[in-house]
């Protein structure tokens, strides 16, 4: 089995497990693994269901907030070092355009930077239909 291969089957099971968790990992529930290019690299999509909206009828601003936290430490997870414990430092997301409930999202996680005790990792948020960029994220984590 390939490489890549391994890598998607091992995010899969990690999204599989905080599905079926009673913790904040719930947050899970419906995202697919779609691919992974390269180690430090995954990309997810989600359809935007009634419990992802606002009250505009939007994908919240939290749900993106917190998969940009997820799904890149996801991304960080697929490097081959030592079992990698983190905390988010710093996480901001840039707001470009709302996504609608039936869309669905594609979420691309990357890995920019990882050096010996700090990570630099970026997401796009995209619509699947058109390709429009709705949201870029920025997370620094610390890692031991």
């Amino acid at each position: 089995m390939s490489t890549s291969r391994n890598i998607l089957r091992t995010l899969q099971d990690l999204i599989t497990l905080g599905q079926k968790s009673e913790k904040f990992n719930r947050i899970f529930d419906g995202i697919r693994v779609v691919s992974s290019r390269k180690p430090g690299h995954i990309q997810c999509e989600l359809d935007i269901e009634e419990r992802h909206l606002n009250r505009n009828d939007t994908l919240h601003g939290g749900m993106i907030s917190s998969l940009t936290d997820s799904v890149s430490t996801l991304a960080l997870e697929t490097i081959e070092r030592k079992p990698l414990k983190s905390a988010s430092i710093e996480l901001s997301v840039s707001f470009l355009k709302a996504a609608k409930k039936g869309e669905t999202i594609l979420i691309d996680a990357e890995t920019v930077k990882l050096g010996r005790t700090l990570a630099f990792l970026s997401v796009e948020f995209r619509n699947k239909q058109n390709n429009e960029l709705l949201a870029t994220g920025k997370h620094t984590k610390y890692v031991s």
